[in-house]
Protein backbone atom coordinates (compact mmCIF):
# COMPACT_ATOMS: atom_id res chain seq x y z
CA UNK A 1 0.00 0.00 0.00
CA UNK A 2 1.37 3.29 -1.13
CA UNK A 3 0.07 7.00 -0.53
CA UNK A 4 -0.71 8.03 -4.49
CA UNK A 5 -2.10 10.88 -6.12
CA UNK A 6 -4.73 9.75 -8.57
CA UNK A 7 -5.53 12.07 -11.56
CA UNK A 8 -8.72 12.13 -13.82
CA UNK A 9 -8.44 12.57 -17.13
CA UNK A 10 -11.34 13.58 -19.72
CA UNK A 11 -10.13 13.04 -23.01
CA UNK A 12 -6.33 13.75 -22.14
CA UNK A 13 -6.96 17.39 -20.34
CA UNK A 14 -7.06 17.79 -16.23
CA UNK A 15 -10.51 16.93 -14.46
CA UNK A 16 -9.89 16.15 -10.76
CA UNK A 17 -7.18 14.94 -8.39
CA UNK A 18 -7.87 12.71 -5.45
CA UNK A 19 -5.80 10.70 -3.08
CA UNK A 20 -6.03 7.10 -1.86
CA UNK A 21 -3.80 4.76 -0.41
CA UNK A 22 -3.15 1.39 -2.62
CA UNK A 23 -0.97 -0.56 -5.27
CA UNK A 24 -0.31 1.50 -8.38
CA UNK A 25 0.06 -2.16 -10.14
CA UNK A 26 -3.55 -3.46 -9.55
CA UNK A 27 -5.07 -2.06 -12.60
CA UNK A 28 -8.34 -3.57 -11.19
CA UNK A 29 -7.95 -1.44 -7.89
CA UNK A 30 -7.37 1.63 -9.92
CA UNK A 31 -9.96 1.10 -12.41
CA UNK A 32 -12.50 0.68 -9.24
CA UNK A 33 -11.79 3.98 -7.74
CA UNK A 34 -12.15 5.26 -11.02
CA UNK A 35 -15.72 3.80 -11.54
CA UNK A 36 -16.84 5.47 -7.77
CA UNK A 37 -15.21 8.89 -9.17
CA UNK A 38 -17.61 8.76 -12.70
CA UNK A 39 -20.57 6.96 -10.33
CA UNK A 40 -20.06 9.82 -7.74
CA UNK A 41 -20.18 12.59 -9.98
CA UNK A 42 -23.43 10.93 -12.22
CA UNK A 43 -21.27 10.56 -15.38
CA UNK A 44 -23.62 8.58 -18.06
CA UNK A 45 -22.26 4.97 -18.06
CA UNK A 46 -21.77 5.08 -21.85
CA UNK A 47 -19.31 7.96 -21.58
CA UNK A 48 -16.96 6.61 -19.30
CA UNK A 49 -14.23 5.03 -22.51
CA UNK A 50 -13.39 9.15 -22.72
CA UNK A 51 -12.09 9.10 -19.14
CA UNK A 52 -8.43 7.74 -17.53
CA UNK A 53 -7.23 7.61 -14.20
CA UNK A 54 -3.31 8.46 -13.73
CA UNK A 55 -2.05 7.02 -10.75
CA UNK A 56 1.51 8.62 -9.37
CA UNK A 57 3.16 8.74 -5.69
CA UNK A 58 1.56 11.68 -3.33
CA UNK A 59 3.69 14.76 -4.05
CA UNK A 60 5.57 13.39 -7.31
CA UNK A 61 5.59 13.93 -10.56
CA UNK A 62 6.35 10.46 -12.10
CA UNK A 63 3.78 8.25 -13.24
CA UNK A 64 3.31 4.89 -12.17
CA UNK A 65 0.00 3.45 -14.04
CA UNK A 66 -2.73 4.35 -16.06
CA UNK A 67 -6.33 2.75 -17.02
CA UNK A 68 -9.23 3.08 -18.97
CA UNK A 69 -13.07 2.98 -17.34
Amino acid sequence: MAALDLEVLHRSRHEDTFQASGDPGEAGWLRERLQEWLTARKWHRSRWGEFELVARPAGRGKQLAKVRA
